[in-house]
């Protein structure tokens, strides 16, 4: 759905255009919540701003003050992945309606890898020799 110039547009709309979208594309039920109540924790986050006015920043402060959440371990790393995740689909969503101007260079890269370090193969054979 592609309604005028939302660029012009409240995150809050563009997320309840999003969520009614993904609602007529089949999505289940229980997406459909978890994408709610996601997009709903990043807008109240940000604030009910423009989406012309969204920026990579705001995506990185959300996240960054996620994983400083209350919680750590392997759960509370699902959680802010799980949520990196739905708002990254949302951001990609914005572009191909052509609601946010441009895109983000290729060349900026997640900052996850920082916050949740994999360890690397040679780290795990040494634990199992």
């Amino acid at each position: 759905m592609k309604i005028g110039s939302l660029k012009e547009e409240l995150l809050s709309n563009a997320r309840t255009i999003f969520l009614f979208d993904s609602q007529v594309a089949g999505l289940d039920a229980q997406t459909l919540n978890a994408y709610h109540d996601v997009l709903g924790a990043f807008v109240l986050f940000t604030g009910n701003i423009f989406v012309k006015d969204l920026t990579p920043d705001h995506v990185r402060l959300y996240i960054n003050n996620l994983s400083d959440g209350p919680s750590e371990g392997e759960e509370h790393t699902r959680t802010v992945i799980s949520h990196y995740a739905v708002i990254h689909e949302w951001v990609r969503w914005l572009y191909a309606q052509k609601f946010a101007a441009e895109r983000i260079p290729s060349e900026v890269t997640s900052h996850l890898r920082d916050l949740f370090p994999i360890p690397s193969s040679k780290k795990i054979l040494t634990y199992c020799a």
